[in-house]
């Protein structure tokens, strides 16, 4: 048995000697942010954005805020597992639904679409963020009926030919219909 374990050792060893032999150290700059949260007022959302990026949308509680007549502004801050890039604050929303696109303009950095919760309607906005000079900065806004909360914004996407669509809901004849429009950026 301890015949075993030193030879488990020494293979974990080697490994780790092998691993680290040609192993390349870059000195990568990152600007952190910290935020103080009250767990009886505050919200954290957990959203997948590709296998290896996780968005974090801090928001407000608003069902348990006593404040909320009081508000003129509600905001949310978006975390991004991805020490690269920058928080994000958007003014005028109580949570989002963040959607990762590919690079779009060429930088070889990913742009965001962003559609913001409000309270109670089905019209919302369809927000595109590229990252620019270590921030994110909102390079176009659209808008977007959207009152089946059942497709989150990640179902509501389609890419065809390096083409981008907008699945969007629509009211007629007491009936909803599916649109599908090109997002032109």
């Amino acid at each position: 048995m301890m015949r075993m374990k030193r030879y488990c050792f020494l293979l974990l060893l080697a490994g780790v000697m092998l691993a680290c032999r040609n192993g390349e150290t870059k000195e990568v700059e990152v600007s952190t942010k910290t935020f103080r949260m009250d767990a009886d007022t505050t919200l954290v959302d957990t959203l997948l954005l590709s296998e290896n990026d996780t968005a974090f949308v801090i928001k407000p509680k608003v069902t348990q805020d006593p404040t909320l007549q009081e508000k003129k502004a509600f905001e949310i801050n978006v975390l991004f597992s991805n020490k690269k890039w920058p928080a994000l604050n958007f003014k005028q929303a109580i949570g989002a639904d963040i959607y990762l696109v590919k690079d779009l303009d060429g930088d070889n950095q990913p742009e965001l679409l962003l559609r913001p919760e409000w309270f109670s309607s089905c019209w919302a906005s369809i927000n595109l963020f590229s990252m620019k000079e270590n921030t994110w900065k909102m390079v176009k806004k659209g808008s977007m009926y959207f009152c089946a909360d059942e497709y989150p914004l990640a179902k509501r996407i389609e890419e065809k030919n390096n083409k981008y669509y907008l699945l969007t809901d629509s009211l007629a004849d007491d009936q909803f219909i599916i649109n599908k429009n090109e997002i032109k950026f």
